[in-house]
């Protein structure tokens, strides 16, 4: 039986993930509520659209969390519904815990435009101009950044991210620097991530891992 209280924790957000009838996969933001000594789990019915989220008793389910520096998955069975004041689902949690990748060790080959402005004074809030740059890959840890502008090392960042539909606004801090051989582009970066938060982290541990899982299906890695 698996031993929830190592892996959750009351409170904390988690991603309930199922498959529709058309075999689509479906994921939504849940949150624990309760955790039982027998491997049952009680978790908020998810809300979509200001609706909530109904299924079907005995729905099998993905729970994914991200926690410390690896992200799990577990199976589970919806085992009843609780309607009371506040509705949850009680879910069964099945003997099979999927640690996926310590998120600082694998970093993502991924090449798109993302807008970077320098932090010229955080307390108040005053940037430098904004500037286009190209992404070479990302981790939890930080980005491989190119770029016409020319920065320097230890210059704070601030980036705009559009990965998972959610804008996440993170900052980095530049620890390496190099000369490329590309005139559009002539510096090539190391960037730290530096004062993120658990969930901008988490999501973006969560959207490395589904890129990595997609490429591997496609037989790309």
């Amino acid at each position: 039986m698996v031993d929830l209280k190592r892996y959750f924790t009351v409170g904390e957000k988690i991603t309930l993930g199922y498959l529709d009838a058309a075999g689509h996969l479906r994921e939504y933001t849940s949150q624990i509520v309760e955790l039982h000594p027998d491997g049952f789990a009680d978790v908020l019915i998810p809300i979509h659209k200001n609706h909530d989220v109904f299924l079907k008793q005995d729905t099998m389910l993905k729970l994914v969390i991200a926690k410390g520096d690896a992200v799990y998955e577990f199976r589970a069975a919806l085992y009843e519904k609780l309607f009371g004041r506040i509705p949850l689902y009680r879910l069964k949690v099945l003997d099979e815990v999927n640690k996926i990748q310590r998120r600082d060790f694998y970093r993502l080959k991924l090449m798109r435009d993302i807008e970077a402005a320098v932090v010229e004074d955080l307390k108040e809030r005053k940037y430098g101009p904004r500037f286009k740059c190209n992404l070479h890959d990302i981790s939890a840890g930080g980005l491989l950044i190119s770029t016409s502008e020319e920065l320097q090392e230890n210059d704070m960042l601030e980036f705009t991210l559009n990965f998972t539909g959610k804008k996440l606004v993170v900052f980095g801090i530049v620890v390496r620097r190099n000369l490329t051989n590309n005139p559009r582009a002539k510096y090539s970066y190391g960037i730290k991530f530096d004062k993120m938060s658990e969930f901008e982290r988490n999501e973006i541990t969560k959207f490395i891992f589904e890129e990595q899982r997609r490429l591997i299906k496609k037989g790309l890695v």
